[in-house]
């Protein structure tokens, strides 16, 4: 039975993934989905683009539907017949256009050690090249754990899963294996990403394609918590802040993995964590590609985060995925909450404290949009 048969037969149009969506609000969408997917009819590509695929509908739906199970075999339909777009060839490695080769020709970016290891790093095109605090802390703790580690990082070895998830499977289809074969070359017992993104391109999508892996792989938060347990960290001093935790769409709804950032911060002495749980989580609304295609509108829903943040009494925003940092610190209004990255957060706790330029990787960042993305920022509809 094929997706449309499978969600046309489950699907009572309660509304429910439409209470959750901070996108869609008519559920003649879901009507339309299916035409298009069944080839009786056409779709516009702004039906298509405006989907974050947080999966806040999935988790809302009674038997787990929602609309992003819809819209990610459409999205990959709609490239098939109309092709790629500069606004997804932005992500792919092998591309001109490719965001972080133009970051890096306008930048310096961190050199790390990439020898062997048993335990490799992978810090995504994200932490390497925009929110580079994320890999600076990350290596620095790994360093002060005397683990043996090394790097793996660089627009060569992107895991292709943000191409993937705006309709371009090519990335994961071309470069998966070599990453595999790297990886293996190096030693590796055990894989750490730090990109959510990243997680499930090497936890779920690679073995799926290239069969099961022979090494671990793990997010940076529930290695950061191994650590702790292990008593290889131990962050001693007192950060005296009411935290609230950003829980990544693609980690904790995508991925099940919320509980081990949680617990590292609950071990942070003078750390009060005001979510407990991942309940009532949101989207920050960089992801599926709306943070380049609805820049203000992306920039709106981040907003939100702060809000749920204020109410809870918090001064801290931290989140551990470099897409929701970015966008949580681009909307940020409210100087008194600040943002942090967990790593970063767990560093300061363990007594090291690293620079951050936030206003320079902003102004390159969107300076990179602009020179990869025809018409950027011109409209929010374009």
């Amino acid at each position: 039975m094929d997706i449309v048969e499978t969600h046309r037969e489950k699907c009572t149009q309660c509304g429910k993934c439409l209470e959750v969506c901070p996108r869609y609000d008519d559920l003649d969408l879901i009507k339309i989905l299916y035409g298009y997917l069944e080839g009786k009819s056409e779709i516009d590509s702004d039906s298509l683009l405006r989907c974050l695929t947080c999966g806040l509908c999935t988790d809302a739906c009674p038997d787990k539907l929602g609309i992003k199970l819809l819209i990610s075999p459409a999205r990959q339909k709609w490239v098939n017949e109309n092709g790629l777009t500069d606004r997804q060839t932005m992500v792919d490695p092998d591309a001109e256009n490719n965001l972080f080769k133009k970051i890096a020709g306008m930048d310096e970016i961190p050199t790390y050690k990439d020898d062997s290891g048993s335990v490799v790093y992978f810090p995504g095109c994200a932490g390497t090249f925009i929110n580079k605090i994320m890999a600076q802390a990350a290596v620095v703790l790994l360093e002060k754990a005397a683990v043996d580690y090394t790097v793996l990082n660089g627009v060569e070895y992107c895991c292709g899963a943000v191409s993937a998830g705006s309709g371009d499977p090519g990335p994961i289809r071309r470069n998966g294996q070599r990453n595999i074969s790297e990886i293996r070359k190096r030693g590796a017992k055990t894989l750490i990403t730090a990109c959510p993104g990243c997680f499930k391109a090497f936890k779920d999508i690679y073995p799926r394609i290239f069969g099961k892996l022979d090494f671990q792989v793990l997010h940076i938060s529930q290695y950061l918590e191994l650590l702790i347990k292990e008593g290889k960290l131990t962050p001693k001093a007192v950060l005296n802040h009411r935290v609230f935790y950003h829980d990544p769409c693609h980690l904790t709804r995508g991925m099940g993995v919320y509980r081990e950032a949680r617990n590292l911060l609950e071990n942070i002495p003078g750390t009060e964590l005001a979510n407990k749980t991942p309940e009532s989580s949101a989207c920050c609304g960089f992801g599926g590609g709306v943070r380049v295609n609805y820049p203000s509108e992306s920039l709106k829903v981040a907003s939100d985060r702060y809000e749920a943040a204020e109410k809870l009494g918090c001064d801290i925003i931290i989140t551990n995925c470099g897409g929701c940092m970015q966008n949580l610190i681009e909307a940020g209004k409210d100087e008194r909450i600040k943002v942090f990255d967990l790593a970063e957060y767990l560093s300061l706790a363990c007594g090291i404290k690293l620079e951050r330029e936030d206003t320079k990787m902003l102004e390159l960042v969107n300076r990179a949009y602009s020179l990869c993305i025809s018409g950027y920022g011109e409209s929010d509809s374009s």
